[in-house]
């Protein structure tokens, strides 16, 4: 079922080296031009590479976060570059602003081909100094928040037959990192989530 297909991958340097090589060598295989693709906190660092990448490919590029001036100044970049760009801002763990903004991407591009659940949060502390809410702000960001844009995009998909959506996951979601608890549980749940995808989808996961 190609509607769902994922990819779980380590962030940091050698992550985006390799989800990159891996764009390109699909590339090699299939035709990506004209391809809708969904950013979330594609804004900067890994996921404005990715949005550069895409782009490149001549993909239609929708790049989504909190931040207004980074967003701006991300559609800037991609704009300078002669590539196309649609950008909205949007809170992930709000369920409802994540529909608005897919609802908005659908619109405007006409459908939504390629989803990266990209964006995410680290926060660094010994687990005696975190609180409760360092543990749900983290779970509303990286797992409910890629929870929300899956099922978001999903029924277009599945009416197609057509469409996928990349899960950039982390090593700390399956090796848990005593000072970055709070982000390897919420890593954790989002893996759980696209291994589930993949069993689904009958493809296989890469790490």
């Amino acid at each position: 079922m190609r509607y769902a297909k994922s990819t779980a991958g380590a962030v940091g340097a050698g992550a985006a080296f390799a989800l990159l090589g891996a764009v390109r060598t699909r590339a090699r295989q299939k035709k990506f031009a004209g391809q809708v693709v969904l950013i979330t906190g594609g804004s900067r660092g890994f996921g404005l590479a990715l949005a550069l990448e895409f782009a490149s490919l001549r993909c239609r590029i929708a790049v989504c976060a909190r931040d207004y001036d980074e967003l701006e100044r991300a559609r800037k970049t991609l704009a300078h570059a002669g590539h196309e760009i649609f950008t909205l801002t949007c809170d992930i763990s709000d369920r409802d602003g994540v529909m608005a903004m897919v609802n908005a991407v659908s619109r405007h591009y006409g459908q939504i081909d390629i989803l990266v659940n990209n964006a995410g949060e680290i926060l660094v502390s010994p687990f005696e100094n975190l609180e409760v809410a360092d543990f749900e702000r983290a779970m509303a960001v990286m797992f409910w928040g890629t929870l929300y844009t899956t099922l978001a995009v999903l029924p277009s998909m599945k009416a197609r037959s057509q469409g996928r959506i990349v899960n950039v996951t982390s090593i700390g979601g399956k090796v848990s990192v005593p000072h970055l608890l709070s982000y390897s549980c919420a890593k954790a749940a989002a893996v759980a989530l696209a291994v589930a995808f993949e069993m689904r989808s009958g493809s296989s996961v890469s790490t």
